[in-house]
């Protein structure tokens, strides 16, 4: 399980995705006050405005999937499913994000927006999906190539 490369790039994407839950999104200037996007609530000047739990519940739910990913190493098959299972969480969390700001700024635009370090969390983790699953297949194909020979 450990000497396979998919088993990095999920732990990358774990890792991606709790980080993701931790760090600023966004940060802007809108109406005169300072506000911080996070996973886990809007912030207008320091102060809890909006709470976004939803955010922050699938950016756990993708870093736990893929922690439990990396325990199907003997079911292949699966183990692609549930990546992509991942990938679909992290699209949803992208859509959900969207709209949240939508919702808040009312179609408005703010002043200055200055996209924080978590914001790319989730599209390095999509890469990361992808090259598992090019792994997994590959392996998928070494095993088949295998069987054949005996």
């Amino acid at each position: 399980m450990l000497q396979r490369i998919q088993t990095v790039y999920l732990l990358v994407v774990s890792i991606c995705m709790f980080l993701c839950g931790a760090l600023p999104l966004l940060s802007f200037i809108f109406n005169g006050d300072a506000i911080t996007f996070e996973a886990t609530g809007i912030y207008i000047n320091g102060r809890v405005s909006h709470i976004t739990w939803g955010l922050l519940s699938i950016s756990c739910l993708s870093a736990i999937l893929a922690l439990v990913t990396l325990f199907f190493y003997k079911k292949r098959k699966t183990q692609v499913r549930m990546t992509i299972v991942n990938i679909v969480l992290i699209v949803c969390f992208y859509l959900s994000l969207g709209s949240r700001l939508y919702i808040f700024l009312s179609g408005q635009m703010p002043q200055f927006i200055r996209p924080g370090i978590g914001l790319a969390m989730p599209l390095i983790s999509i890469v990361f999906c992808v090259m598992a699953i090019r792994s997994i297949k590959a392996d998928e194909a070494l095993v088949r190539s295998l069987d054949r020979l005996r």
